[in-house]
């Protein structure tokens, strides 16, 4: 019995960009507040606290970039757990400095994590590069969101043209039933 082989027509890298869901304007007063918040000694590296992403038009777009992702690959809704958008931290990497090593967000410190969202507040000749070699380059306003899993692995690259890079990234994870019910 032969069986016959379909490939789906759909790009399954499970990789969605989506370019200018935030204006220049926008990623630069979030890196200002960022920058206005930070106490003195913070500014020498890079920076993990933030909280300032609460504002509702915000969360209205990445919610809907995820709705989106949905449904382009629908199988992400088959899953019995629900999820959703928990968490999102600022980073700040000074020139020279990245997250340089090989990793994914799914570990056994981050059980829960389903996909991983990154919004790029400034534009370099860099990005996050991926074990495949794949890269997603750093571009004012875009946000990507890709599987959290081993599938997944990357690195920050470091910028070439010796620049600040600022970014904010997100976790989608499965959450208790009922917690956002």
């Amino acid at each position: 019995m032969m069986i016959q082989k379909t490939l789906h027509p759909k790009n399954k890298n499970f990789v969605l960009i989506k370019d200018n869901v935030f204006t220049k304007k926008e990623c630069d007063s979030l890196i200002y507040q960022h920058n206005q918040n930070l106490q003195s000694a913070e500014k020498e590296g890079m920076n993990y606290d933030f909280s300032d992403l609460n504002y509702f038009e915000y969360m209205q777009r990445l919610n809907l970039i995820t709705k989106e992702y949905e449904n382009i690959y629908n199988e992400i809704s088959k899953t019995i757990s629900i999820w959703k958008l928990e968490s999102l931290r600022f980073k700040h990497f000074k020139p020279g400095k990245g997250f340089s090593e090989w990793h994914s967000e799914h570990c056994y410190t981050f059980p829960y994590r389903v996909l991983s969202l990154q919004i790029y507040l400034s534009e370099h000749n860099c990005g996050t590069e991926f074990y495949n070699k794949d890269v997603i380059k750093s571009e004012i306003g875009r946000v990507a969101l890709f599987p959290a899993y081993f599938t997944h692995t990357h690195r920050g690259q470091v910028c070439p043209e010796n620049k600040d890079r600022y970014l904010i990234t997100g976790y989608i994870s499965f959450v208790e039933k009922g917690k956002y019910e």
